[in-house]
């Protein structure tokens, strides 16, 4: 599609061409700078467009945040084609990169805290992207993940071409036969994209399979993604991932914020200095209230104008949690106010002044005590790899998903052909196996997948082969690899 004119601005090039609007360079000429210019195609509505100027401008306010791309101006150009205009960022951005080499495990984790900073922040000012995928997180030139694209798939849903505004290969289920305004379908598309950074294509395309749109979808709605087979990918960022990732919604983080906390949790357990989370929060009792500003997390509350047109659209639907950790909490509002204490239930007897300051007096001597331990510590605890971050509480708990049991791997010879057979226990269909051969007889570097439960080798006399087995079941991870089994050609 060619590019519009645009009054202030002069075309460049084409920077890329998406299912419903285009990228054009331009040069604009006051300031003078590059800017990339994010087209609609041809076919919004009235009053589409003008949800998506309202959208504009909420997100212009907000685009000050580092992990968020720069928004300088918005309008409709000549022929009525909606345009935003913005920092121009030169690839090669993730979307690239991805599909050539899968990004490393560091990176993944400080891109997935700092975009969840940037989803968590549009859900505070009343707005969901819906549209999370690697195409939309640009990189500046410094290197900084920035995420884009906000308003605009909505903009395209909410006039009825959902198949242009939904990218279905990171879709969560529910979105694939109704619009869902609930902000963990974002926390799904987040999970689903970094998911796709660390194997190298989206979550449920096969080598093995067709990966047409119905087909995708029949595996999104059963929760089929295809196994993580990356030995330095560690268990817990694998279960972050598959729960945020769940087919129930419910199941799933209650907010970006949770989600990035538990990826921060991953990297202190790699012993990695936690990316900072910082929300701008644009709520309405956002002034008013109190925020975390700490080692891990910066909440910045912030004045926002809303435009009636966002304001009076549904908003999104977030579960109620604690304010300092954004988690499920019992009776919490997330507004930051103090819980009541419990009723005295009837026939309850108060204590007396001097039993309080008795227990008053325990409770001081026991506070003094472990004041002393925590200053003291203990021989050895003063490392730099020991205990929490400064300033946080432990590491959060991840619950690990059950993986199958480690193959037992026997073998037997017919001549100079070695049959190398496997077995583990509760086996079930579709289970899928990792070998791995090593040795002076085998000249395989890369490991073989397989459905097969043996594998036979020609070894030459004197040299040596080596196997280990790894089980590889959809929705859990990998077992950990057999004891690796030998044979020795005769």
């Amino acid at each position: 599609m060619h590019a519009p004119q645009i009054p202030g601005f002069t075309f460049v090039d084409l920077v890329g061409e998406g299912g419903f609007a285009d990228v054009f360079r331009y040069q604009q000429e006051l300031p003078t700078r590059q800017v990339a210019i994010k087209v609609l195609r041809s076919g919004s509505d009235a009053a589409s467009i003008e949800l998506f100027r309202a959208e504009a401008n909420v997100m212009a306010q907000l685009s000050n945040h580092p992990s968020i791309v720069p928004i300088y101006q918005a309008g409709v150009s000549s022929d009525g084609r909606a345009f935003l205009v913005m920092e121009f960022c030169p690839p090669p951005h993730v979307a690239q990169r991805y599909r050539t080499q899968p990004l490393g495990v560091g990176e993944v984790l400080d891109i997935g805290v700092k975009i969840a900073s940037a989803v968590e922040t549009a859900h505070r000012a009343g707005i969901l992207h819906r549209d999370i995928k690697p195409h939309n997180i640009l990189t500046s030139t410094f290197g900084v993940p920035l995420l884009t694209d906000f308003g605009i798939a909505s903009v395209v849903g909410e006039t009825g071409a959902g198949a242009q505004g939904l990218s279905i290969p990171w879709a969560p289920p529910e979105t694939l036969s109704a619009e869902s305004h609930d902000v963990r379908s974002d926390v799904y598309s987040l999970a689903a994209t970094l998911y796709s950074l660390l194997i190298g294509h989206p979550p449920f395309e096969r080598r093995d399979a067709p990966n047409d749109n119905a087909s995708l979808m029949t595996r999104i709605e059963r929760g089929q993604m295809t196994p993580l087979r990356r030995p330095d990918v560690p268990p817990s960022l694998v279960d972050v991932l598959r729960r945020a990732m769940s087919v129930e919604v419910d199941k799933r983080p209650v907010s970006a914020m949770v989600l990035g906390r538990q990826l921060q949790d991953v990297q202190i357990e790699l012993r990695q200095s936690p990316t900072r989370l910082e929300v701008m929060d644009a709520s309405p009792s956002a002034l008013g209230e109190e925020h975390p500003n700490d080692a891990r997390t910066l909440v910045r509350p912030v004045s926002v104008i809303i435009p009636a047109a966002v304001h009076d659209r549904p908003g999104p639907v977030q579960p109620a949690v604690e304010e300092h950790t954004r988690r499920p909490g019992d009776g919490a509002t997330g507004g930051g106010s103090l819980r009541r204490p419990p009723p005295q239930r009837s026939g309850e007897r108060t204590l007396g002044w001097a039993a309080r300051l008795g227990i008053g007096a325990v409770v001081l001597a026991l506070v003094g005590a472990v004041g002393y331990a925590l200053l003291a510590g203990k021989p050895g605890d003063e490392g730099p790899d020991k205990g929490p971050v400064r300033g946080e509480g432990p590491a959060d708990p991840v619950e690990v998903i059950d993986a199958p049991p480690a193959p037992v791997v026997t073998s037997d010879r017919k001549g100079a052909r070695w049959t190398f057979s496997w077995t583990y226990d509760d086996p079930r269909q579709g289970d899928e196996f990792k070998v791995r051969l090593t040795g002076g007889g085998v000249d395989q570097t890369e490991p073989e997948y397989t459905e097969a439960t043996s594998k036979t080798v020609t070894v030459a006399r004197g040299a040596t082969v080596c196997i280990q087995v790894s089980v590889l079941r959809e929705g859990a991870q990998s077992s950990a690899p057999s004891d690796q089994h030998c044979v020795v050609g005769r």
